[in-house]
């Protein structure tokens, strides 16, 4: 299984000293961690898109990887998600084929929708399009990138007609990935562009996910004849030496990020570090262990962690970022020669 990072560069006081750090300060944090993420063997480094939040300060991943790809040269370079839901495909098309240029070919789109409604009022969309929307971008992003003149119409945005869009990405093979969650609509769009996908699991218990997962690869199954694509996962997660140390240094941390949240509230820590919770906690060894039990759970072969979840000093993230590197990073990448999917979830 490889290992990645995600951030979403979410700004938030420490909970134990009432600072906040600079936007200015607070984005370089997310690229100098891409940086060091690199250097330690990480395989991604993803970067969310948020908008109109006071503690979102990433509304254009493409900048940032930007910045990344010019001190960086071979970890991949993400989004988690593009919101291909809400943004116009044709500007997509221009401003990622870009990255994937200046990044020398290492870009892997996330296509998806934003879950909070502000997208929604402020662009002038329906929350109840964001299917159809998805859908409907995707497929034109799809053919803008693979087709030199593109002559097209559509619900949601004017049609075009003989329209070639520059640059082209550097990566034959469009760098696209579906996101999803439990729906079957996104895990069906997925299939249908033979596209790898990657879920968001970070809210619920893992449990919730295994139906999900397993349909990606039965769809599959049943319309293709070769392997399904990569399926990906992800994890608010913390790391210390012993597992002691690493409940006491956290909880205040993921508890104030919780609670940051629309509609969050408190939240039993134990329970969401638990083996039934969904985030991973603990010792080297204890947070492998759950590693190891989520893949066999869903049979992913790429697993993302949100080290990164804002208020929490950039010294600890660094450090947290480092120790996982050299005690999980080498003993997960051998789960995905090991593990095998339950058939009895």
């Amino acid at each position: 299984m490889d290992l990645g990072l995600i951030t979403f560069g979410t700004l938030l006081a420490d909970p134990h000293t009432g600072t906040t750090v600079t936007q200015r300060q607070r984005v370089q944090e997310v690229v100098d961690t891409a940086v060091r993420a690199e250097r330690l063997g990480y395989a991604w480094y993803a970067v969310g898109e948020h908008h109109f939040r006071d503690r979102d300060v990433i509304p254009n991943p493409t900048l940032v990887l930007a910045a990344i790809a010019e001190r960086t040269s071979s970890i991949r370079l993400a989004t988690a998600t593009t919101l291909v839901a809400n943004r116009d495909p044709v500007l997509l098309a221009e401003d990622y084929a870009l990255l994937d240029i200046l990044s020398e070919g290492r870009l892997e789109l996330v296509a998806g929708g934003s879950f909070f409604p502000e997208p929604y009022v402020v662009f002038g969309q329906d929350p109840g399009s964001k299917a159809a929307r998805k859908r409907e971008n995707l497929d034109l992003l799809i053919k803008l990138w693979t087709q030199k003149s593109v002559t097209w119409s559509g619900k949601f945005r004017p049609p075009l007609n003989g329209i070639t869009v520059q640059p082209r990405p550097l990566q034959t093979q469009p760098p696209l990935w579906a996101s999803a969650g439990t729906d079957v609509d996104s895990v069906a769009l997925a299939v249908e562009h033979r596209l790898p996908i990657a879920f968001g699991t970070t809210a619920h218990a893992p449990s919730t996910y295994v139906d999900a997962f397993a349909a990606y690869r039965d769809l599959w199954q049943k319309k293709y004849s070769d392997a399904p694509g990569r399926q990906a996962a992800a994890s608010h997660t913390f790391v210390a030496r012993t597992s002691q140390e690493a409940r006491s240094q956290w909880a205040s941390y993921i508890g104030s990020y919780l609670s940051a949240r629309p509609n969050g509230g408190p939240v039993d820590f134990d329970a969401h570090i638990g083996p039934s919770g969904p985030a991973l906690c603990g010792s080297p060894a204890e947070v492998l262990d759950k590693l190891g039990n989520l893949r066999q759970l869903w049979g992913h072969d790429l697993h993302l962690l949100a080290v990164d979840i804002g208020g929490i000093p950039h010294s600890t993230v660094e450090s947290t970022v480092e120790l996982i590197a050299t005690a999980v990073l080498p003993q997960a990448k051998k789960l995905a020669a090991t593990a095998r999917v339950r058939t009895d979830a």
